[in-house]
């Protein structure tokens, strides 16, 4: 083959690699414009939650209060894959854990103790960052990114087996195996609508390797309390789901997420 034809296959060689890099780019974006009204959804339901929570201390109803709680929780929890890569400053505010000074936990030890009196400032506070936190997020202007997205739910499956399985987040409102589940939620909705489909072309193996953690996962948080939970399989298993979205990275293109601090 002559230099002319070498050169000119070459070309066409990075003008292909570089149209299926595109191609690549283009559906991970597309999968993360996918996933933002998921997010909006679940943090509007965590915002709404902490206004009834509001409302509730107000009226002195100890009751709805811890329920409106439990509901916030939840919406906040199912959006931790994006909560602490996008939004730091907010994600600090809202739910610092173990060392709370303000936000979910600073209220929880008082409002479980049936302590209203003491958190009607902590939670107006808590209702105002999660205002900023949706405004922030609801803004047109703000797009996921798939990198952010990959280094968010992979982080958040290592702290569910690192941390979160050895005695739960939430242990005066006995809520940590919801938290978990809601946790996993949030990384499964991650991966279906941004990664699932561009892996299961490069390396459909290990996309099927990662559907299979998943539901092993899911299926060990379906408990009631932190007693009918198995801690070591847990562990175990959230850390290789870990392990896997990592591997996801090279396929997907991307940089392979940090695991811990």
């Amino acid at each position: 083959m002559n230099r002319l034809v070498m050169g000119l296959v070459a070309g066409a060689a990075l003008v292909v690699f570089g149209a299926i890099a595109h191609a690549d780019d283009t559906a991970l974006t597309k999968g993360a414009a996918n996933y933002k009204p998921y997010a909006v959804k679940h943090i509007e339901e965590a915002l709404a939650g902490a206004k009834e929570l509001q409302a509730a201390v107000k009226a002195g109803d100890v009751k709805a209060a811890q329920a409106a709680w439990i509901k916030s929780r939840k919406g906040w929890e199912a959006s931790e894959p994006i909560t602490g890569e996008f939004f730091s400053d907010l994600d600090e505010a809202i739910d610092a854990w173990p060392d709370s000074k303000k936000g979910y936990h600073a209220i929880e030890a008082a409002l479980f103790s049936d302590k209203l009196n003491e958190i009607g400032s902590p939670v107006d506070e808590l209702v105002s960052n999660l205002e900023e936190f949706s405004k922030k997020l609801s803004d047109p202007s703000f797009s996921f990114t798939p990198q952010g997205l990959l280094n968010g739910a992979t982080g958040l499956a290592y702290e569910v087996g690192e941390n979160k399985s050895k005695g739960g987040e939430s242990p005066y409102a006995g809520t940590s195996a919801v938290d978990m589940h809601e946790n996993v939620e949030g990384i499964e909705a991650v991966y279906n609508l941004v990664f699932a489909d561009a892996l299961k072309s490069k390396d459909p193996k290990l996309a099927h390797k990662i559907d299979e953690q998943i539901e092993t996962v899911e299926g060990l948080v379906k408990v009631k309390t932190l007693k009918e939970l198995d801690q070591p399989k847990l562990s175990k298993a959230a850390e290789e789901l870990a392990v896997l979205m990592q591997s996801s990275a090279a396929p997907l293109g991307l940089e392979k997420p940090k695991l811990g601090d």
